[in-house]
């Protein structure tokens, strides 16, 4: 017996009902992600330059106060000791973006009902198209990503990977061309 076919009337079965209502969830979990996926890339290369910036920023000033103060080898010394803190300072950086991506994740999940009328817009559908013409040998943007993951799409980033690089570009002009959520969903 062949398995019946979702009819477009009134009276749908309730296996089509929830054949749809599958692949719309489907669908606005691949959305969601890449949207938050390729924000969480942006924001884990920020912050690790950010980190970086800061660590050899303020090991420069104190590597001049004190040298001022107590000559130049107690300079260099400060300036040294600030520098093996970087791997300490970048480590509590993953910590801090790998507690924000599972919070980000549990806020999706928990609203998830109440945003995917929101992204019913096909616009919304350019972003996983996007992300499914490539193929890094990790997870896809479109799915929900661990924190190994992540690292290595922020190295492709920070590398500058020509293929993520082109990848990227086109979803950050998708993210800017999309209608705007309202501000009580984000």
């Amino acid at each position: 017996m062949a398995p019946k076919k979702c009819s477009r009337e009134k009276k749908k079965t309730p296996a089509c009902r929830e054949k749809e209502m599958t692949g719309e969830s489907e669908r606005s979990t691949r959305i969601l992600n890449t949207m938050m996926n390729t924000s969480i890339v942006i924001m884990s290369a920020m912050m690790g330059g950010m980190a970086q910036s800061m660590v050899e920023a303020t090991g420069e000033m104190a590597s001049e106060m004190v040298s001022e103060m107590e000559g130049e080898g107690a300079g260099k010394g400060i300036k040294e000791e600030l520098s093996h803190k970087a791997p300490e300072v970048e480590e509590q950086m993953k910590e801090m973006i790998s507690d924000v991506r599972r919070d980000i994740y549990s806020q999706m999940a928990q609203k998830k009902m109440e945003i995917e009328p929101l992204i019913s817009d096909p616009a919304f559908d350019l972003g996983p198209e996007i992300v499914e013409r490539y193929d890094f040998g990790v997870p896809k943007l479109t799915e929900e990503l661990d924190d190994s993951s992540f690292a290595v799409y922020v190295q492709l980033l920070t590398r500058e990977d020509q293929r993520f690089s082109e990848m990227f570009q086109h979803l950050t002009d998708w993210l800017n061309s999309l209608p705007k959520l309202p501000d009580k969903v984000c």
